[in-house]
């Protein structure tokens, strides 16, 4: 004998409409984003009151609505449920192979001119049908907003990754010394971190950067050796060029000179490959063995062409060192 299926206590509707008065904090406001009037969410929200047989929502007129504990928790159960309806819709519209659905990428903000123009170009040429959007953040940002939702999929260094977020290396390099052009050690073809044991230190401040040169150079935050703090490349670069001190990078730099015409070198540093790894990162899924197809495609996009793209800014560094003219080494886009 089998046991007839237990009817549902509400609809996706109304879970829809629920979720957009939390996260908007009024009826009228939920009304506004659903293009529909404010007595249809509140007729919602009291017939999903009544299925569910509790207060969900703190109502009080001109100052807005919040859930109640128990709104909270449903809430958090409706993200999921909201969640996994629009994903087996767009599976079912995927049927004619386009790829379809919004796509947050949040990059760590020092490899974000390395990999954005690659995606927002080249990976949403192939893809129209993909609603790309994206974020440039810092580490913590990053690992904050895939555990969230708020990112779908990241690019960063591997460092202090929570356990719901999956992440695979997508390319290694090798990390380099950045010098003034008139160091001694400017011409040698690898440096060790023993050379520079004795060099100021120009530190960018972020983790994963600050971690990875402090660790790779054996010291603390408060060594006497760090010169200067930065929060980006361009400006480590720029103290570079000044002889102000010498600094660690990871990805190339296509450009032999710094923002304000100073010449500096980059050297390979002599250590392992394994310190300098980019990861692609995504919350680990709760529903489905796999994440949905348009993170798995670009994960596969970026495996396949971000080596090379760095290869080639490598390359146009080395050449314009060399004094090859800027107009013929630095084509339009990548082939």
């Amino acid at each position: 004998m089998t046991t007839a299926p237990m009817s549902l206590p509400f609809t996706l509707r109304q879970l829809e409409i629920f979720d957009a008065v939390v996260r908007t904090g009024s009826l009228s406001a939920a009304a506004r984003e659903l293009t529909t009037v404010q007595s249809s969410v509140s007729s919602a929200i009291d017939e999903l009151e009544r299925h569910v047989g509790q207060r969900i929502l703190v109502r009080r007129k001109a100052q807005g609505a919040w859930p109640t504990a128990a709104g909270r928790q449903l809430h958090r159960e409706a993200a999921i449920v909201l969640r996994t309806a629009h994903e087996a819709a767009r599976i079912l519209q995927e049927r004619d192979g386009q790829l379809r659905g919004p796509l947050t990428i949040g990059v760590y903000q020092t490899l974000a001119p390395y990999i954005l123009p690659l995606i927002l170009g080249d990976f949403a040429e192939a893809h129209p049908l993909i609603e790309l959007d994206f974020v440039e953040v810092r580490h913590a940002e990053l690992t904050a907003g895939l555990t969230s939702g708020a990112i779908d999929v990241g690019f960063t260094y591997p460092h202090e990754m929570p356990g719901v977020i999956a992440h695979r290396a997508v390319l290694e390099t090798q990390p380099r010394a950045l010098l003034p052009a008139h160091h001694r050690w400017a011409q040698q073809k690898t440096v060790t971190v023993e050379d520079l044991a004795e060099e100021p230190l120009i530190l960018l401040g972020d983790a994963p950067s600050k971690a990875s040169t402090l660790d790779l150079f054996g010291i603390t935050e408060d060594d006497p050796r760090i010169k200067a703090v930065t929060s980006s490349i361009v400006l480590t670069r720029a103290l570079v060029g000044r002889g102000l001190g010498v600094a660690t990078l990871v990805q190339p730099d296509a450009s032999p000179w710094t923002v304000d015409g100073q010449p500096v070198v980059e050297v390979p540093l002599a250590v392992s490959a394994d310190r300098s790894r980019v990861h692609v990162a995504w919350l680990r899924p709760a529903e489905r063995r796999r994440p949905p197809r348009r993170i798995t495609e670009l994960v596969a996009f970026v495996e396949e062409r971000l080596p090379a793209h760095i290869g080639r800014i490598d390359e146009r560094r080395l050449m314009l060192s060399h004094g090859a003219d800027p107009a013929t080494v630095a084509p339009k886009s990548d082939p």
